[in-house]
């Protein structure tokens, strides 16, 4: 771009901007205009004014390329932007309730001081009954056989079946949560039994009661919701099993329990109502217990969890009770 710059026809001087640097003016140019001027007798301060005017064209024609060069990004800061979409939040009726919950551990709760607490504090705070734990999967049966088992339990019944995989077949389903009182199982009973519709159930449930895992409880509360979970199944027709709790002397997440005894009171009144129902009760205590409350040493190897051998020892009781019920019909218990 460039502008013709002069006083006169006779005397015309050519300024341009190259490349967006401006002005490329010549100070051999201004040297020339002052002295045509002088030697024609013009009065200097008309070419003051001129090269004065030639600087400010070259500072103005800067500011204007500059602004050019700005223009698409001030145009877009001022476009107005949609508003950002904000991730449902983790309350309320959702279509989805499990979305978001972490029924597995992640990397943050992995980097925290302790892993396990921590993922449960968070699982609990957003699904206190643990519903999302099996929630796809039980989505994912197919239709029920006139066959079917559910096991309700604890850690005991969720590690069952990696140690005794046989059990687990033709439609018998484990749907134990680690670190679950009976009060959480109370909570998911429709969800992973009746829902469900076996025929037969299996509970066995009250260690994490008598350790305190959901705040303090008493055997009146346990026994009331075994019983609640009993009525239940009876009134959809399905068979119950009622297990005995697994000795311990010892609770080592809970070093300040003393549990042998709650547990053999639990046991008996377990015991008792069975037989009141006319329900199976299936007594895995009797077979694992020291004989003075605590675990044999040979069948568990924290005092509290059978280990595989304590599972082979749990297996033909199991089957044994499974047996007794099927061959009772389906309203036996009624």
């Amino acid at each position: 771009m460039c502008l013709r710059l002069g006083f006169r026809p006779s005397s015309v001087r050519v300024a341009c901007a190259d490349n967006h640097d401006g002005f490329r003016t010549n100070s051999s140019h201004e040297s020339a205009l002052v002295a045509e001027a002088t030697s024609t007798g013009a009065p200097l301060r008309r070419f003051d004014r001129l090269i004065e005017f030639t600087r400010a064209a070259k500072r103005l024609l800067a500011l204007v390329v500059a602004l050019v060069e700005l223009a698409p990004a001030a145009i877009a800061a001022s476009t107005v932007q949609p508003p950002q979409t904000v991730a449902a939040p983790l309350v309320g009726v959702l279509a989805d309730p499990c979305t978001g919950v972490p029924t597995s551990p992640t990397a943050d709760h992995q980097a925290t001081a302790d892993p396990y607490n921590s993922w449960m504090t968070e699982w609990r705070a957003l699904d206190w009954g643990q519903r999302c734990r099996y929630w796809r999967e039980n989505a994912d049966l197919p239709p029920p056989s006139r066959a079917r088992v559910v096991f309700l339990g604890d850690s005991i019944t969720e590690a069952w079946k990696a140690s005794d995989p046989g059990l687990f077949l033709h439609d018998i389903l484990d749907r134990g949560i680690s670190g679950q009182t009976t009060a959480q199982m109370l909570v998911r009973f429709r969800t992973d039994v009746i829902e469900l519709r076996p025929r037969v159930v299996h509970i066995m449930a009250g260690t994490n009661d008598v350790a305190g895992n959901t705040g303090p409880t008493s055997l009146a509360i346990i026994e009331g919701n075994i019983k609640s979970m009993v009525e239940q199944a009876q009134c959809h027709h399905i068979q119950v099993m009622l297990a005995s709790i697994p000795p311990a002397a010892r609770i080592p997440w809970s070093p300040g329990v003393a549990p042998a005894e709650n547990i053999v009171a639990i046991n008996t009144w377990l015991r008792d109502y069975a037989k009141r129902q006319r329900i199976v009760f299936v007594d895995y205590y009797a077979v694992l217990s020291d004989g003075r409350g605590a675990f044999k040493a040979s069948l568990s190897d924290d005092g509290v969890h059978p280990n595989a051998v304590g599972y082979m020892a749990m297996g033909p009781l199991a089957r044994a009770g499974l047996k007794r019920v099927m061959s009772k019909g389906r309203h036996a218990s009624h």
